[in-house]
């Protein structure tokens, strides 16, 4: 890794802002030419370049404004629970709460990680009180040789079990959604979210990876480890790499749905996630559930 006082630009941590003033933590890992911009804010992850191109869609239309709204694009965390499926906020407070940076370093392998905190002792953080758990959260991101890794590990600090759905909502960054071919899902069934999620049987599987051609929005069940997006257009292959913990995985994209983002055409999301199948966690035990994002 490099020296101590080598230039910002090689320096594998820096704490700076964003727009209106949203700090936010760069981290580089100069040996791979990869850099990640991560928001204090939701512990969004914004942007993901491997030699300068950017994996991550990321919204002309947010307004980076810290007050109960998302922001749209790169890794939203969806925690303690996803879409409308609760008594909570859609999503859950998460991805709308600040959390603390708790620890950067430089790992022996050489990778590099930084590790996001948020707990029910933090009382000011948005929606936090609204979930009626002793819990402490920590987001680990993480740059090696073979790409980026989240990892999200939930501890019960109380005396009562705990229950909740989660996942990564990962906005991938494509030429045109047309262009796309996602692979993986072939031989599983889908809960279609359009159709009150209907329980719909798994498609035949053509070879060719699946066409978005038309509003989607499935919750695959019993998704495999290991999911793929070819981009025929820039001709790159995007790999997921997710824990058995993480049961599910979606696949969502608008296509021009009244109320879609103008930038529909540009992303692709695939989320690993435990919904159907929710996560439960015993007083004193910790539920971990990470994927591993890598590019061709």
């Amino acid at each position: 890794m490099p020296p101590i006082d080598a230039p910002p630009s090689e320096q594998p941590f820096e704490i700076t802002v964003g727009p209106n003033d949203m700090p936010k933590l760069n981290m580089r890992h100069p040996p791979s030419a990869q850099e990640v911009c991560v928001f204090t804010y939701g512990a969004a992850v914004t942007s993901w370049t491997t030699r300068g191109e950017d994996h991550f869609w990321l919204s002309d239309t947010n307004k980076w404004e810290p007050k109960g709204k998302a922001i749209r694009g790169g890794i939203p965390i969806c925690f303690p629970q996803f879409g409308p499926y609760g008594d909570l906020v859609q999503h859950g407070f998460a991805r709308v709460s600040e959390w603390d940076i708790n620890n950067c370093m430089v790992n022996e392998d050489g990778s590099v990680s930084a590790v996001f905190g948020l707990s029910s002792e933090m009382k000011d953080r948005e929606g936090v009180q609204a979930w009626p758990y002793q819990f402490e959260a920590e987001y680990t991101v993480t740059l090696s040789y073979v790409g980026l890794e989240t990892k999200l590990a939930v501890t019960n600090k109380g005396q009562e079990p705990i229950k909740f759905t989660a996942a990564f909502h990962n906005y991938f960054k494509v030429t045109k959604v047309d262009n796309a071919r996602v692979f993986g899902y072939e031989g599983c069934k889908f809960l279609n979210r359009l159709e009150g999620d209907k329980e719909m049987p798994a498609e035949e599987d053509t070879g060719s990876g699946l066409l978005i051609a038309q509003e989607t929005d499935r919750i695959y069940l019993n998704a495999p480890e290991e999911l793929a997006m070819f981009d025929f257009a820039s001709l790159k292959v995007l790999k997921i790499k997710k824990t058995p913990t993480l049961g599910d995985a979606t696949l969502w994209n608008p296509f021009g749905a009244e109320g879609a983002d103008p930038g529909w055409e540009n992303f692709v999301c695939i989320e690993p996630a435990c919904i159907t199948n929710p996560a439960t966690v015993q007083p004193g035990e910790t539920w971990v559930g990470a994927q591993l994002l890598g590019v061709e």
